[in-house]
């Protein structure tokens, strides 16, 4: 009980002065500095550090770092906004830094046993980045965010998850979401018909990467069958909405394909 006291204290504080300020503003005795954006944005912050600095006192209170990071972000961003008066976008972006700062800590606390933390940590950057590019342009912003969380399943790849490394299986999402940014991009800056099936061509060349990746100890070898069916359903989705000039090129190459495969299978089998 001892070790969770200070969370209580810390919570106690900061309920009763939130209350106390906004008893006061209701009252008429704080009528412009009870709301001021600069209250908020000390008392949040505040807030935040010291639950940072509860967990400091007591590191194996590692959630203490989430709710922190989430006070502190809230702080930054009502500071930078209502205060600074800087754009929104970037307002609201600090949240999210701060949110995947937290998680960042905690995987370094214990890199083995917590690689999970990575996963929400890549996607508030994501998040952030979003909304950092929801200004410019929309569709690069939604491009960002499966390409964030792709990149961190990549990252996964090289952490050590259940004792080992190089886990395959992270790769399946990645391939699954940065398909899904290329199908945003294209479809918004190229071609409908190549942004339809660019999902199913990216699902096929991660599997096919997968097959490649295969050994003694990967047991990959079905990869290919996921590899070739995406494959031909996405030439063929590209082929039915390119209409006729892109079916008179891609059919003939398909056919010959097909031959080719079919007459080296033969001659393999028979050597």
């Amino acid at each position: 009980m001892r070790r969770t006291r200070w969370a209580e204290v810390v919570g106690a504080v900061v309920l009763i002065a939130a209350g106390l300020i906004l008893l006061l503003g209701y009252a008429g005795v704080l009528p412009e500095l009870s709301f001021a954006p600069l209250l908020w944005a000390i008392l949040l912050l505040g807030g935040g550090l010291a639950f940072v600095a509860g967990f400091l006192s007591d590191r194996e209170q590692w959630w203490a770092l989430i709710v922190g990071g989430a006070l502190v972000g809230v702080g930054l961003t009502v500071l930078v906004g209502g205060v600074l008066r800087a754009p929104g976008t970037l307002a609201a972006a600090l949240l999210f830094v701060c949110v995947a700062a937290s998680f960042a800590w905690i995987y370094l606390l214990d890199r083995r046993g917590n690689w999970w933390a990575l996963i929400p940590c890549g996607g508030a950057l994501a998040l952030g980045l979003v909304i950092l590019l929801s200004g410019v342009a929309a569709a690069l912003g939604g491009a960002a965010l499966f390409l964030g969380l792709g990149a961190v399943f990549v990252a996964l790849y090289f952490v050590e998850i259940g004792g080992q490394r190089h886990n395959w299986w992270t790769l399946i999402p990645a391939g699954a979401l940065f398909s899904l940014a290329a199908v945003v991009i294209l479809s918004e800056y190229v071609s409908g018909a190549l942004g339809g099936a660019a999902l199913f061509l990216g699902l096929g060349v991660t599997f096919g990467v997968l097959y490649l990746m295969r050994g003694p100890t990967r047991p990959l070898g079905w990869a290919w069958i996921p590899a070739v069916s995406l494959l031909g359903f996405g030439l063929f989705v590209f082929v039915v909405a390119g209409g006729a000039p892109a079916a008179r090129v891609l059919w003939p190459l398909a056919l010959i394909i097909g031959g080719l495969v079919l007459l080296l299978t033969t001659l393999v089998q028979r050597s």
